[in-house]
């Protein structure tokens, strides 16, 4: 794969946060390479940049070699006959499984129809045609930059050769460029539109009964102050942790109402970081590799915490106590919300169940709430046509 560096390295630092948020574009250009199979990267610019050191650590991460040039002609000799080279414009933000796909085929150049792809920014090839911005070319090719200057646009020159050697076009549907999966990043304020995009089509997703995750989804849709990075998102999985203990240690002390009331912000919290991690991620990126998981260690912490509220929110002896919450856990757990009543749905969800809870037990009702909650997930679960009765 070939990566050009732009000489505005801040352009980089800005696309970062604005087209592709988390991760700037050479780092996108990275994972889309990764998905169509590269195992060696060559990269044009300067390698001092704090944009090459970045790419350089997340391709010295996944095993793949990388290997900088400062011009044109220090390409040559990288790559032999029987290789090949995938081509992507400096501006170009990957998010089209359709191009991995087309890409998969061999060689080709993308195209688009002239008009709308020049219009969206992309490269004129001729009256009616337009580079889509990719294109897999055999490795020989390479080599031809020898016959030009030193100083000439690597990406430019080697989709020319490419055209002039007919290395077959292959066209990219105009619904990935129309949809914004596809497409050439601005300079300037119009760099934020791809952002926002990119932002709605990692957000898809949440069902109806999903009250967290949908309430998560409002919050970052309408926030650009938070950051799809590495930072913001523990500091998410951090306030959740907090929230969570600091619920219980309200409960412990005798205000078991306000405990659990904290526990519907810890799981908004560890929503929003999981959604940010997401974001970051994109659809290509690749997870890091972590002795632990946050959302499983998050999504259990969260169910404990609802377990010791609700038994601190119930008089009595620690049996009696502790008896129907770990029913009500048990019951929520035996089916996934999807298969559940409507209703049943969203009183599984964790935001919405804390809230109830915390209510119930404000008046003094947590014990019947919860033993009513219980039956009715119990019901709910065993009178849905699923099991009969036996003959």
């Amino acid at each position: 794969m070939l990566i050009a560096i732009p000489e505005r390295p801040g352009w980089l630092r800005e696309s970062a946060l604005a087209a592709a948020p988390g991760r700037s574009l050479p780092l996108r250009q990275l994972d889309f390479a990764l998905a169509c199979g590269c195992t060696m990267v060559l990269a044009v610019g300067d390698a001092g940049a704090p944009e090459a050191e970045a790419l350089r650590r997340e391709a010295r991460a996944a095993g793949v070699p990388l290997h900088f040039a400062a011009d044109a002609h220090g390409l040559l000799g990288q790559l032999g006959t029987a290789d090949e080279l995938l081509l992507v414009a400096a501006r170009l933000l990957p998010e089209s499984a359709e191009a991995v796909e087309a890409l998969a085929s061999g060689p080709n150049v993308l195209v688009l129809p002239a008009e709308p792809g020049i219009d969206a920014g992309f490269e004129r090839i001729d009256g009616q045609r337009a580079w889509a911005g990719a294109a897999l070319i055999p490795g020989g090719l390479i080599e031809r930059l020898a016959e030009l200057p030193r100083e000439s646009d690597a990406p430019a020159a080697l989709l020319r050769i490419a055209l002039q050697a007919r290395v077959p076009e292959r066209p990219l549907s105009e619904g990935a460029m129309e949809e914004g999966s596809w497409s050439i990043v601005p300079h300037g304020p119009a760099a934020f539109a791809p952002g926002e995009n990119w932002r709605r089509r990692q957000l898809r997703g949440a069902q109806p009964h999903q009250a967290t995750r949908r309430l998560a989804q409002a919050i970052l849709g309408r926030s650009r102050a938070l950051r799809a990075d590495p930072r913001t998102v523990a500091t998410f999985y951090a306030a959740a942790a907090l929230l969570l203990a600091g619920g219980v240690a309200l409960a412990w002390f005798g205000w078991p109402a306000t405990g659990l009331a904290l526990m519907a912000p810890a799981g908004l919290a560890g929503m929003i970081a999981s959604l940010l991690a997401r974001i970051g991620a994109g659809p290509f990126g690749r997870p890091r590799r972590s002795r632990w998981r946050p959302d499983p260690l998050l999504a259990g912490a969260l169910d404990v915490a609802l377990l010791a509220g609700g038994a601190l929110a119930i008089q009595g002896a620690w049996l009696g106590r502790l008896f129907p919450p770990l029913v009500l856990l048990i019951a929520l757990h035996m089916r996934s919300a999807a298969e559940r009543p409507r209703a049943l749905a969203v009183l599984s969800d964790r935001m919405v169940l804390a809230l109830v809870l915390a209510a119930s037990a404000a008046l003094g009702l947590a014990q019947p709430a919860i033993m009513l909650l219980a039956l009715a997930f119990l019901l709910g679960d065993g009178f849905d046509g699923r099991f009969k009765p036996q003959r």
